[in-house]
C-alpha cells in the first residue's frame, strides 16, 4: 500500500470507530427508550410513588441532552484517536512540548534528537491509553444498550474516562522514564529502556486506559500521599466485597457517586431502582449486603461462609444459635444480638422487603401477590 492508502485507511479506521457514537444513541433513543419508559412507569404506579420522579426521569432522557452527550464523547474520541492514528501526519511529537516531554523539556543532557525520540514515546503511550479506555467504553456502550440502560450520562462518562485515562498513561511514562533513565558524565545520549521493559510498559499504560483508578493508585504510592483512607480506624470497605457485583456493576454505581459498602447501604432505593436498569431484587439484596458489611466489616465475610448472606438472615435466630456464631468467628455475642435488633426494628428494611414482594410480581393468580 502506497502512504496515501494507508492514511485513507487510518482515516476510515478513525470514522468507523466515532462512528459507533451516534449510531448507538440514535438506535437506542429511537428502538429501546420506550421499553425503558415502560419498565419505570411500572415502578411508579406498583409502589404508588408521586409523580414527580415521573418528571425528573424525563428531562434525563430528552432528545438534546441525548445529542449534546455523544456530541461531546465524539468531539474527544475523534480527537483522541487521531493522535493515535494519524500521529505520523500531524507531527504531534515533532516539536518540543511540556506535556510530551515533562521535566526533560528542561535537561541540558538531552539534545533535539533525543527529546523527540522521547515525545514519541510519550505520544504512543498517551495513545495506548487512550486506545484501552476507548475499548473498554464501547464495551460498556453495548452492555449498556443491551441492558436497557444508555442515558446521556453514559457518554459524558465515557468521555471523561478516556480523558482520565490517556493523561493517567502519559504521567506513568514520564514516572517510569525518569526512574529507568540514567545520563552518564559523557553527555551522551540517554539509555532507553530495555525492549522488556517498554513491552512492559507498553502493556501497563494500555491496561491503565482500561483501569484508570488502578493507574491512580500507583502513582499516588509512588509519591506517598495518604490519606484517612489509611488510618487504622477506618475501615475499608469496597463495593466488590457484595457476593454477585461484577467489576461493570461496581463502575456502574461509582457514577452514581456510591464508592462503598457505606454508601450503597445508605443509598436510597427508589432512585437508585430508577437510574439503573437493574432488578428490584438483585438491587435489594445487594443494599441489605452492604447493610451486614457495614455492620461487621470484613468480618462478614465469616457469616457469609456461615450461611448469613444479609442482614436480615440474622432474623429469628435464637440465642442459642448466636452463641454458637460468636464461638466459631471472632464476632462478640452483644454485637450480633445488636445487629438482629436493629434488623427487625429498621423500618427501612422492612420498606425494602415490602419493595421486592411488589416488584417481583409479574404474573396473575398468585395468591400472595408475591413471586415466590
Amino acid at each position: 500500500m502506497d502512504v496515501n492508502s494507508i492514511i485513507v485507511f487510518r482515516c476510515l479506521t478513525l470514522a468507523v470507530l466515532v462512528a459507533f457514537l451516534p449510531v448507538s444513541a440514535y438506535t437506542y433513543y429511537a428502538y429501546r427508550l420506550g421499553q425503558r419508559k415502560l419498565e419505570i412507569e411500572r415502578i411508579l404506579r406498583v409502589l404508588d410513588i408521586t409523580s414527580d420522579y415521573r418528571n425528573i426521569y424525563t428531562q434525563d432522557i430528552g432528545r438534546m441532552h441525548f445529542f449534546v452527550a455523544v456530541l461531546f464523547t465524539m468531539g474527544i474520541a475523534t480527537a483522541g484517536l487521531s493522535a493515535l492514528l494519524l500521529s505520523s501526519e500531524l507531527k504531534l511529537a515533532d516539536t518540543p512540548s511540556l506535556l510530551l516531554a515533562g521535566t526533560r523539556l528542561t535537561k541540558s543532557e538531552c539534545d533535539d534528537a533525543c527529546l523527540i525520540d522521547y515525545q514519541h514515546g510519550a505520544l504512543l503511550a498517551f495513545g495506548l491509553g487512550f486506545l484501552g479506555a476507548y475499548i473498554w467504553g464501547l464495551q460498556g456502550i453495548f452492555r449498556r444498550y443491551s441492558m436497557n440502560d444508555l442515558l446521556p450520562i453514559a457518554f459524558y462518562h465515557f468521555g471523561l474516562r478516556m480523558i482520565l485515562s490517556s493523561f493517567i498513561a502519559l504521567l506513568i511514562y514520564h514516572a517510569v522514564g525518569g526512574f529507568s533513565t540514567e545520563f552518564n558524565n559523557s553527555g551522551q545520549d540517554p539509555q532507553m529502556l530495555t525492549p522488556t521493559s517498554d513491552g512492559i510498559l507498553i502493556l501497563t499504560v494500555f491496561l491503565v486506559g482500561m483501569f484508570p483508578q488502578q493507574g491512580v493508585r500507583w502513582l499516588t504510592s509512588k509519591i506517598g500521599l495518604s490519606g484517612q483512607d489509611n488510618h487504622p480506624s477506618v475501615r475499608k470497605l469496597p463495593l466488590d466485597m457484595i457476593e454477585g457485583m461484577t467489576p461493570y456493576d461496581v463502575f456502574r454505581l461509582q457514577e452514581l457517586g456510591i464508592d462503598t459498602c457505606y454508601d450503597l447501604a445508605n443509598a436510597d432505593f427508589v432512585p437508585l431502582l430508577l437510574k439503573t436498569s437493574y432488578g428490584a431484587r438483585e438491587l435489594i439484596d445487594w443494599l441489605l449486603q452492604a447493610k451486614l458489611c457495614v455492620r461487621f466489616g470484613e468480618s462478614a465475610e465469616e457469616l457469609r461462609k456461615r450461611g448469613i448472606r444479609t442482614i436480615t438472615d440474622l432474623e429469628g435466630l435464637d440465642d442459642d444459635y448466636l452463641e454458637a456464631l460468636a464461638k466459631e468467628t471472632s464476632l462478640t455475642l452483644p454485637s450480633l444480638k445488636q445487629a438482629t435488633q436493629k434488623s427487625v426494628s429498621d423500618q427501612n428494611i422492612e420498606r425494602l422487603k415490602r419493595a421486592a414482594e411488589l416488584l417481583g410480581h409479574y404474573w396473575e393468580g398468585d395468591d400472595n401477590n408475591t413471586s415466590g
